[in-house]
Parts: C-alpha cells; structure tokens; sequence
C-alpha cells in the first residue's frame, strides 16, 4: 500500500534490496471516434471539427504519471471500431473511447462492447455533463466509453476515470472533496446531478459562464466542480455545498 516514491526508492537501494513486488500503472489506451475529426495544425475541411480528447486525456494521465501506449483514431465504422478496441484489449488495461456512446446512427461503441465481449456494467448516468457514459470489462481490462463533448470527457474522466485507476493500483487516487460556502444564487433542473466548473478562492466557490458540454474554455479557467445533486433545484447564496478540487 505504500507509494514508491524517490526516497522509497533509494531507501531500498540503501538496503541493499533490488526488487520488490508492486502493483504496475494501467497501460493505457486512447481510441477517439468520429468521421468529422481533424488534427490540429490542419485545415478543416466541411463539417470537420478539430479532435481535442485526446490531447485532453493524454494531458490528465500526464498529470497521474501515467504514459499512455498509443492513440487511435476509429471512423463512423463498426467493423473498424471493433478492430481497434479488441487491439487495445491486447495491449493494454485501460482503454478510453470517446464518442459513439449514445443511440444514434453512427454510434458504434455498444456494439463494439457486445462484438469484442465486453461485459456492459453500465449505461447513461443521471448527471449533467456526461450522461451517455458507458463503463464495461472484459477479464482484468477496463473500458470506459465517453461522451464526444469535450467538457464531458472531461469531466467523467475526474469523477470516474481517476477513481478506476486508483482501484487498479491499489491506491486511494481520486480527486480531493471540500465542503464550501457558495458565493451567489443557483438554480437548475430537479431530473439530474450537475458538476459544474467553478472557481474556489480559498473561501468560497462561485460557477464559471459557459457551462456547455462542447465548451472547454470555462474548463480551462476552474479548478474544481462543483456538485448539485439530482433532486434539488434552489441554491442560496452562502450555502454549503460539495465541490470536487480539480488536480493542478
């Protein structure tokens, strides 16, 4: 259960011991979905939109010290998914999907899960951003499918994600709660949880404009999320509420 850090390191080597048993990272692997993606750098064509997850989730593993094997990158095709998750099964022991997690035409990813034998643990959560997600295993691997939007990614990357791979490392790696006094009026829908991006200033937590799912530039200026719950709609200035601190 102890973390091997430097002076853990060199402890060891001082006693003369060269190995130890430990639990290893997660090999991880990125698969981003979409026909209408384009790297960065390029110029977009009609209907294309520059692919961000990646960068996202290979900058949010960075902050965990985790590598990432490899990125891939799977067109509006079935059979082409299914490729390409059961070639991340091989190879790693993580795999993040963005995109295809919801019903329409060309999301491919249930039926990749069902096609490679990945056991479906779950589907849609009752929470703003995120609902679509998608979590299933196959042996010891875990396969999150994520929503497109990129604050979606985001965000169910720091509420589930970090949290699986604590699990997987035997650790208690997960983002730090703080109960905090709310700096202004808040309202929303009763039907589903919301996290939204807001500021903590040591004191209190006031909530970011722009808190659409395609938006990241809101994401970029928080530094946590904050929690409303599903059942609950007012909020009052001064009121205690959960906020979830974003790892910096």
């Amino acid at each position: 259960g102890h973390l091997l850090n430097p002076a853990s390191i060199g402890f060891l080597a001082g006693m003369g011991i060269s190995s130890v048993t430990a639990y290893p990272q997660p090999r991880v692997t990125i698969l981003v979905t979409g026909n209408e993606l384009q790297l960065p750098g390029n110029p977009l064509e009609y209907g294309q939109v520059y692919e961000s997850n990646s960068f996202t989730l290979k900058a949010c593993l960075s902050q965990l010290h985790i590598r990432v094997a490899a990125v891939l990158q799977s067109g509006d095709n079935a059979l082409q998914l299914q490729a390409m998750l059961e070639q991340a099964l091989e190879t790693s022991d993580l795999i993040l999907i963005t995109g295809g997690v919801s019903v329409g035409d060309y999301d491919f990813t249930m039926d990749a899960f069902a096609s490679c034998g990945v056991k479906q643990v779950f589907h849609k959560i009752r929470q703003k951003p995120g609902k679509p997600l998608l979590f299933g295993t196959r042996d010891e691997k875990a396969v999150f499918g994520l929503p497109g939007n990129p604050a979606s990614v985001l965000t169910c990357f720091y509420e589930y994600v970090i949290p699986a791979i604590g699990r997987m490392m035997h650790s208690a790696k997960s983002i730090e709660s703080k109960r905090v006094a709310l700096e202004h009026d808040h309202q929303k829908p009763a039907a589903l949880n919301h996290f939204s991006k807001a500021l903590y200033n040591g004191q209190t937590v006031s909530l970011q404009t722009g808190q659409e799912s395609y938006k990241l530039s809101s994401f970029a200026l928080a530094n946590c999320l904050a929690v409303f719950p599903e059942g609950e709609t007012v909020f009052n200035k001064g009121q205690l509420i959960d906020i979830h601190l974003l790892p910096q």
